[in-house]
């Protein structure tokens, strides 16, 4: 009997999708981004599901969870699982490497770019995962970030090109001093030094 605390949506469910189990880190398992669980059976479900680790139990992706996800979304059919990340500051669509472009497709980039503009409002992310590497989604460019280590952050703020306020987004370390204070997970005014560099990094 499903809990009434139960996340996921009426009428949804995983049915033969196991995306996650690819697409997904699992770091109770040593499992990198972009590559099948070896507990996975595909298109079935895990092996293990009774036992599995503590962060598989408590995943549930956007499709399952979140009302305004319509049903093109479901992974097995999108290529992509959605999932929210840094306390609900970024929404980060992690894209099966088999198919790299699933998110520039109709109807998904349109849609995509549509949550870039929402999350702008609030200075929050929007960020398509390929493996490792980040490609930010801001309402007017897609910013290649390009592989992102452990010992980094993305800063996404507004920076002044051509005399006009802009987005920008940059990855920076994690020891960088112009970020210092800075809680990953919270938006957070830029400081001039950081501002100052996103309007330095590109300009046009």
């Amino acid at each position: 009997m499903e809990s009434q605390h139960d996340p996921v949506l009426p009428g949804r469910a995983c049915g033969g999708c196991t995306l996650c189990c690819k697409v997904l880190t699992i770091q109770e398992l040593g499992k990198p981004q972009g590559e099948w669980c070896a507990l996975c059976e595909v298109g079935r479900g895990c092996t293990i599901y009774s036992a599995r680790p503590g962060e598989c139990r408590d995943f549930h992706c956007g499709y399952l969870a979140w009302p305004m996800i319509r049903e093109h979304w479901y992974p097995a059919t999108s290529k992509m699982v959605l999932v929210s990340e840094l306390d609900g500051t970024r929404l980060a669509i992690h894209v099966d490497p088999a198919r790299p472009d699933a998110w520039r497709g109709k109807p998904y980039y349109d849609e995509i770019k549509q949550m870039a503009r929402l999350a702008a409002a609030k200075m929050q992310q929007v960020m398509v995962c390929i493996r490792d590497k980040a490609i930010i989604i801001l309402p007017d460019e897609d910013v290649d970030l390009g592989p992102i280590a452990d010992d980094e952050r993305i800063i996404v703020g507004e920076a002044m090109v051509n005399g006009r306020s802009k987005l920008r987004a940059m990855k920076v370390h994690v020891d960088d001093p112009r970020i210092a204070g800075m809680k990953a997970g919270v938006p957070t005014a830029l400081g001039r030094a950081v501002s100052q560099a996103l309007s330095e990094q590109r300009k046009g």
